[in-house]
């Protein structure tokens, strides 16, 4: 089985660039007219490493970053990025990143570059502001890393089934459940919370290039999560139906 894992690098860059919401604050700065609590953002990063953040044109973050420019260079801001399994279970917060650094205008920030950069949104209207990371940290299902180095990060890809992620998954608990409870079962049978016999339900919980996690839950509420790691890491969601026939193949033979 492989005993690989993602680097922190990897995983601050997965969960920055497929989170369910990333939030934009400039610590220590009256956002004047901002209503409640920071804004919503999207993001992309860079091939340097950088991130380029989209904001609404004339937004007082933006006016600030403007600002900023012309008087005393970028100010300090930070991101926060939030990622939610997309199938219902129990504690669906599966991770949290934070990238602090220093807020700017990127520049060459034409309609055709956000088109290019956010393809999903429309290019006018819109602002393109870029932080350059000096701080770096990661708190998700597989344990919290933080002082993740800049270029680690700049130098990291994204998990190659995270795009597809929520799709897979929700695909999983629709079409194969009575598979996903099999294996679910499995670990159930060899620890003992929840035992077998007391599971309630069986959730795909994650899904990347080494494996899956499945959230078992039990009758009394109480959740384990089991991690079931492929034979080796798939490169493409091409390669993932022989790796999860291989995974259900095992726990069918188990039972």
């Amino acid at each position: 089985m492989s005993a690989a894992v993602p680097s922190a690098a990897e995983r601050v860059r997965t969960l920055l660039e497929f989170a369910s919401s990333v939030v934009l604050d400039v610590p220590g700065i009256d956002l004047v007219d901002r209503p409640g609590p920071p804004p919503l953002v999207d993001c992309a990063v860079l091939p340097d490493g950088a991130v380029a953040v989209l904001v609404e044109e004339g937004s007082p973050v933006h006016r600030i970053a403007v600002l900023a420019r012309g008087e005393n260079g970028p100010v300090t801001a930070e991101l926060d990025a939030v990622d939610v399994a997309p199938v219902a279970m129990p504690h669906r917060i599966r991770g949290r990143a934070a990238v602090q650094g220093r807020l700017g205008v990127l520049s060459r920030a034409t309609p055709a570059r956000i088109a290019a950069l956010f393809p999903r949104r429309r290019a006018t209207g819109h602002a393109l502001l870029c932080l350059e990371p000096e701080h770096l940290a990661v708190e998700d299902l597989r344990g919290s890393a933080c002082c993740i180095e800049p270029a680690d990060f700049a130098a990291a890809a994204a998990d190659p089934l995270a795009a597809e992620e929520a799709l897979l998954l929700q695909h999983l608990d629709a079409a194969h459940a009575d598979q996903v409870l099999a294996l679910g079962l499995r670990a159930a049978g060899q620890r003992s919370v929840p035992r077998a016999d007391s599971v309630r339900a069986v959730r795909p919980v994650a899904l990347d290039r080494f494996g899956l996690r499945l959230r078992l839950v039990g009758e009394d509420g109480r959740v384990l999560d089991a991690r079931f790691e492929f034979g080796r890491p798939v490169r493409s969601a091409e390669e993932l139906p022989d790796a999860m026939r291989r995974l259900f193949t095992h726990a069918t033979a188990d039972r």
